[in-house]
């Protein structure tokens, strides 16, 4: 068996097995990061090795916990567990964490890919993504006054839907208050598959000359004003 050299000590050595064990051996004026074979090991007294197999068994249980526990946080924070498609014209997707992060932004059409390059959104919450992508659509003149913003949105919960949907509506109309008027969709990717409607805008009301409430309609009939929102029935 070979051994690697960790650690030169008077009268000792402490060397790593192929087996990841620490062993003391004699000294042979060795030095750190050399490998040597059949060293000659130091018999280690009844109590260290019982404290060997001890610390042992608690390192193999701080493993499982560290396993138990990273899982968890890929779960809670890396896989993906829902997801916005953002159409303008340009056309992307968030992938979301249950948190609301992104962990992935895909460009879904020439244009998508266009606006997202070089822009990093990993981490980010959704709805800072969203105002920094409409940012940066009006600067690459893909959105302009009188435009639509959709957003699809594909949640394993009617509840997530329902939250998403009004915090992006609300936050998209209060970034662009004072910039341009334009109209934002919120839809239900079950019930639309991500199709976006021809949808034209009413005139609504408008505050400073831009457009503070705007209609939004997914399949079917629905009505999410700001008062209330009613999506109709939803098969999860």
């Amino acid at each position: 068996m070979k051994y690697l050299v960790v650690e030169c000590c008077p009268g000792y050595a402490v060397l790593l097995d192929e087996q990841g064990l620490f062993v003391k051996a004699a000294n042979f004026n060795y030095t750190v990061g050399q490998t040597v074979e059949d060293p000659v090991l130091m018999k280690a007294p009844r109590e260290e090795k019982k404290k060997r197999r001890w610390l042992g068994g608690i390192a193999a249980a701080a493993a499982c916990v560290m396993i138990v526990l990273g899982n968890g946080y890929y779960q809670e924070y890396v896989t993906s567990y829902s997801s916005i498609f953002l159409s303008i014209n340009p056309e992307v997707r968030m992938e979301l964490n249950r948190h609301g992060e992104v962990v992935e932004l895909t460009g879904e059409n020439e244009d998508g890919r266009v606006l997202i390059e070089g822009y990093d959104a990993e981490g980010k919450d959704k709805l800072i993504v969203s105002d920094e992508l409409i940012d940066r659509a009006i600067e690459m003149g893909f959105l302009k006054e009188g435009d639509q913003v959709a957003f699809s949105i594909n949640a394993p919960e009617e509840s997530l839907f329902r939250e998403y949907g009004k915090e992006l509506r609300d936050e998209v109309n209060a970034h662009l208050r004072d910039k341009l008027a334009v109209m934002v969709l919120v839809m239900d990717y079950h019930q639309t598959g991500g199709a976006v409607p021809e949808v034209q805008s009413d005139e609504g009301e408008r505050e400073g000359g831009k457009e503070e409430t705007v209609k939004e309609e997914a399949a079917g009939d629905s009505d999410y004003g700001t008062g209330g929102s009613d999506y109709g029935d939803r098969d999860d």
